[in-house]
């Protein structure tokens, strides 16, 4: 049984997915630039096809391939009312975007979503129409109603949308940026916050994957790695020696700070060593926003020859995607 596995064909989404996934030791390789086929070593039985951002959840959701890598926003625009496309995992950690809308820099008098509402009136008034470049109707359709923004035309823009105003097919637009330059570029200006906020994310079919339970194994070795890698870049291991009377001893004084007690409690081991006994090792998982004040916290018990070193996977109890998977497929 061949699991169909799809990914970004070219950009940074395409290099960023690769860079991810091979963190997580799931090596895609892809022979031949030219191919559009690849494939995993540690999941021979994986195809790993490379697609238009858009088609992958096209496909997806149509169940011609089995699980994806997308932009959240493509998933929100294209999903309408298909069941079968799930979100097994909504946060990869890059391709990181927003979905905003942009006005001219000359409107002055336009600072709000609210102003904006107003503007699409006395534009009615008079017999013109608010016109909104953007490549996520459906998105932007459902926000200008919910903002009372009710005259409006969408134009249909697949590239260089924020160019649209100043060419003169469009008074405003709605897009994504990450860094909001080439929006300033064009003399634009962000109106309001952003409508989505946006990454890249793991995306399954549901009628693939419930008919096929060879597939779901496979999809389990992926989430599995891609959690415990995504909880790991969040944290590092920090390994001290401690002098003390026991290792139990050593390990109620690490624990009186319990912030630094670690994940579930200091690992304590003792040293072996030509100086005699006395010494312990204690080693913790903790976040990267801890690290300083623990050193501070073990330096003060004593501790000597401190090591922090990143954690490449950590594994929780259970895998909470893949139980979120299970139940999406009513599998028990």
């Amino acid at each position: 049984m061949t699991l169909r596995f799809a990914i970004p064909s070219k950009g940074s989404l395409y290099d960023d997915t690769l860079a991810f996934f091979e963190s997580c030791g799931l090596k895609i390789s892809r022979p031949n630039p030219r191919r559009y086929t690849a494939g995993m070593r540690a999941l021979p039985n994986a195809e790993v096809l490379l697609h238009r951002a858009p088609d992958i959840i096209e496909k997806v959701a149509a169940g011609e391939i089995d699980i994806g890598v997308s932009g959240l926003d493509l998933v929100e625009e294209l999903r309408g009312d298909r069941e079968d496309l799930l979100v097994l995992y909504d946060d990869l950690g890059f391709g990181r975007c927003e979905l905003v809308v942009a006005v001219p820099e000359a409107w002055i008098d336009v600072s709000s979503w609210h102003d904006l509402a107003d503007l699409a009136v006395e534009l009615h008034a008079e017999g013109r129409t608010l016109r909104i470049a953007t490549k996520y109707p459906a998105l932007l359709r459902r926000f200008c109603y919910a903002h009372g923004i009710n005259y409006f035309r969408l134009i249909d823009s697949q590239g260089a949308t924020e160019a649209a105003p100043g060419l003169g097919y469009a008074d405003m637009v709605a897009d994504i940026t990450s860094t909001g330059t080439t929006l300033r570029d064009n003399q634009l200006k962000i109106v309001g916050g952003p409508l989505l906020r946006s990454q890249a994310c793991l995306v399954g079919s549901r009628r693939s994957l419930r008919s096929h339970p060879a597939r779901i194994a496979m999809v389990r070795t992926i989430l599995e790695l891609v959690e415990a890698r995504r909880r790991g870049r969040n944290y590092v291991q920090v390994t001290a020696n401690i002098a003390g009377a026991s290792a139990e001893e050593v390990g109620q004084r690490v624990a009186t700070r319990p912030e630094f007690a670690g994940m579930q409690g200091p690992t304590v081991a003792p040293v072996y060593s030509g100086a005699g006994d006395g010494w312990y090792t204690v080693t913790l998982f903790v976040p990267h926003d801890r690290v300083l004040p623990l050193v501070d916290h073990l330096r003060q018990l004593g501790g000597g020859a401190l090591a922090v070193v990143p954690a490449q996977y950590v594994f929780d109890a259970r895998c909470d995607a893949y139980e979120r998977l299970l139940a999406a497929l009513e599998v028990v």
